[in-house]
């Protein structure tokens, strides 16, 4: 029976493959991009979640102080909420809004509109933002 040295044959030494690292981070990315999310990206969060109601009372107070419309906005539903992950959490929520007949003090109803609210909190700070732009 013949062995590999009869045949001058002989294994190479094993050598350290440039490859691995460019297969790992290969890897990563596909279980990041499989899962739905990538680090700090926008993910889709319950509308009833108390980070997402606090924001967006935050956010309709904020907008109705600051418009300089006479007459209140109020929320007539939710149409979707998104959070990333930031320096805090930035919540992006779309809301339908009806402009009162009342003046800021006095809520009523009327006048359908659609807005959206960018808010950044930052809850260890006991801080919250409404950042610009508004869409409304």
């Amino acid at each position: 029976m013949l062995s590999s040295s009869d045949c001058g044959f002989s294994p190479a030494p094993h050598q350290p493959s440039n490859a691995t690292p460019v297969v790992f981070i290969f890897l990563g990315v596909v279980c990041a991009v499989g899962l739905g999310r990538l680090v700090g990206g926008l993910t889709d969060v319950d509308v009833n979640e108390e980070g997402v109601q606090n924001a967006l009372n935050f956010a309709i107070s904020q907008h109705n102080l600051k418009t300089e419309d006479p007459f209140l906005r109020v929320k007539t539903g939710v149409v979707g909420v998104k959070k990333q992950i930031v320096s805090g959490i930035k919540y992006v929520i779309t809301v339908n809004m009806t402009k009162t007949n009342c003046m800021k003090d006095a809520p009523n109803e009327q006048c359908d509109g659609l807005c959206t609210f960018s808010v950044w909190s930052r809850p260890w700070l006991s801080d919250m933002q409404l950042l610009e732009p508004r869409d409304c």
